[in-house]
């Protein structure tokens, strides 16, 4: 948390430039994952950790289940991603939905790695505002938890508008299905992450 704050109070002399501080790039799914069989609420849903103990709570439920990370690397908080945005005091545009008219598209721009199933279709991705002081609302492309394929204008994740200072959350989900077939059991992956702020 004070990690959050010092985020939140250092950048509001900086409103009119264009900066992107998240402060994790990594996301860590290890099913061998030692621990209790945990559950973490978000939206008001529970999702079980990435853990060994999930992983076997999965096999004996049958059932394609969303699992949060094991671990956020380097994240202020265990589960997600935290961002703070500010951007330049002029529009953006170019953009089909993220980054349209006077906005501009926050997106995940680089996925590597190595992640256990296809992130387009199995890696979920939400996004929540945490917090604003200047400008207009962003328009958030993932307010549910959305496949990372489907994700507007290639991985568009907000369309901000000029002039504003906003800090924001990022949920990923990944799901497994009882007919999967993976090399090595449990399985693991790590997903290495990189965001920009663009006009398109």
């Amino acid at each position: 948390m004070a990690r959050a704050l010092a985020l939140l109070l250092h950048f509001p002399a900086l409103t009119f430039a264009q900066t992107v501080n998240c402060d994790a790039g990594e996301v860590r799914f290890d099913f061998s994952a030692s621990g209790a069989f945990t559950t973490y609420s978000v939206g008001g849903t529970p999702y079980p950790i990435a853990n060994l103990a999930g992983y076997l709570a999965f096999l004996d439920s049958g059932t394609t289940t969303r699992f949060l990370p094991t671990q956020v690397v380097g994240g202020v908080y265990a589960y997600r991603v935290t961002c703070a945005i500010t951007t330049p005091n002029r529009g953006g545009g170019g953009g089909t939905l993220c980054g349209v008219g006077n906005t501009w598209c926050f997106r995940i721009s680089g996925v590597s790695g190595s992640p256990p199933l296809d992130p387009n279709t199995r890696l979920y991705v939400m996004v929540q505002v945490a917090w604003q002081i200047f400008g207009f609302p962003p328009t958030i492309h993932a307010p549910t938890f959305t496949p990372l394929g489907s994700l507007p204008d290639n991985r568009g994740l907000a369309s901000i508008p000029g002039g504003a200072f906003v800090t924001l959350y990022i949920w990923f989900l990944l799901e497994l299905s009882p007919t999967d077939t993976f090399p090595s059991l449990p399985t693991s992956g790590t997903l290495t992450l990189t965001y920009a702020l663009q006009s398109n």
